[in-house]
């Protein structure tokens, strides 16, 4: 599920730099009116681009074939047709090889550096997160959970007895109604146990739960404080829906879950900037500084987000500009793109990541912010904000 992307992202940014090509290739893996798929075209065509660039160079043209040959084998052979989007990140010489279908679309993107470009990664695990959708009756529930590379079912429930009609009246209808509430209140609780367990087990972000008004107000009494705190629906659904309808159903519910999470990260954001002493910082040359001293909580870049600057090899040090010395230790600044600097330093230091859709207050900041675990003034003012 979407665990093993995070994991899978987790293991990108933790390779160094590699002085043979890794390629970081992003597709949508959509097919056109005729079946064809345009990125493949796109994929075949940089890929001889960059091999006619290593033509003459012995030592990472090996290298690079052995990699080029390993995807054109698994986008031809291997790729799921019914993925929407695919990553693959490869470089045969750094032991980097992960190809990723996704449930999601991705713009088509493919990349050729000395790391892996994780960005886009980072932005879809952010913007689908886990779900866990509850199809609810008296008698049974199903629950699926929708992640950004697999939807699946992951758990069914029934009552303990069969529920049946019962129209004699009077007081026997009365001891009847009673034991057919009981029976739903236990049911109910079921689900919710099961609901919690899948919680833990999938790592789920969000819940949606879809029942009729006869057993909203027992399920609802039933959920725990992990599951009310995820959920963000009571909606009505078909029973009998495919895994395709819920997934449709769910994912608008899931945009807005996650413009209303962008909102409120900006709203602290700005909160923690104007406070005296707030735990928040800005703009490029704060955010590496901060990077660098692994005081972010929570990354936010707009989506399209771009700079370049320095990184030292020795002590790690981020930096905004094009410095070409250290100034920790005076060593050589290696270029770096900082969106994909700043993704990997993120992830690597345990730091959420938000990646905002659009922003005035973010983009007149450099597109860039976080909020800090702790503030650390001294150091940034012995250097100067240059030195970020």
């Amino acid at each position: 599920m979407a665990t093993d992307l995070q994991t899978a992202l987790q293991a990108l940014t933790a390779y160094p730099s590699s002085e043979h090509p890794v390629l970081s290739i992003y597709l949508d893996w959509t097919p056109d009116g005729n079946g064809r798929r345009p990125a493949l075209q796109q994929l075949e065509q940089d890929l001889g681009a960059a091999a006619a660039r290593l033509a003459g160079d012995t030592e990472r043209r090996p290298g690079f074939e052995a990699d080029r040959a390993r995807i054109m084998e698994f986008v031809n052979r291997e790729a799921p047709k019914e993925a929407r989007g695919l990553a693959i990140f490869a470089c045969e010489a750094a032991g980097i090889w992960h190809a990723l279908p996704l449930q999601a679309p991705v713009p088509t993107e493919i990349v050729i550096d000395r790391y892996p470009h994780t960005f886009q990664l980072a932005r879809l695990i952010d913007e689908y997160e886990t779900c866990a959708v509850v199809l609810a009756q008296g008698q049974e529930a199903r629950i699926f959970v929708i992640a950004l590379d697999e939807a699946e079912q992951a758990g069914t429930t029934t009552a303990s007895e069969k529920i049946k009609r019962f129209d004699q009246g009077g007081q026997a209808q009365m001891l009847f109604q009673r034991r057919t509430e009981n029976l739903i209140k236990a049911h109910t609780k079921d689900i919710a146990a099961q609901l919690e367990q899948i919680i833990q087990r999938y790592d789920v972000q969000h819940v949606v739960i879809a029942g009729n008004d006869s057993i909203k107000g027992a399920l609802m009494d039933s959920l725990t404080d992990p599951i009310r705190q995820r959920l963000i629906d009571y909606i009505h659904l078909d029973p009998t829906s495919s895994l395709k309808a819920i997934a449709e159903t769910v994912e608008p519910l899931l945009r807005e879950a996650e413009r209303q999470q962008e909102a409120d990260d900006l709203a602290e954001l700005e909160k923690q900037l104007t406070a005296k002493g707030g735990l928040a910082a800005a703009g490029l040359s704060d955010i590496a500084m901060a990077l660098s001293k692994g005081q972010v909580s929570k990354l936010l870049m707009l989506q399209g987000f771009a700079g370049d600057g320095g990184e030292c090899p020795n002590c790690g040090m981020l930096r905004a500009s094009q410095r070409s010395k250290c100034p920790y230790d005076g060593a050589d600044m290696q270029p770096v793109d900082l969106r994909e600097a700043f993704t990997a330093r993120a992830v690597q230091q345990g730091a959420a990541i938000q990646v905002v859709e659009a922003s005035d207050y973010l983009a007149e900041r450099d597109g860039v912010g976080a909020l800090l675990r702790y503030r650390d003034d001294a150091q940034a003012r012995a250097f100067g904000s240059d030195a970020a």
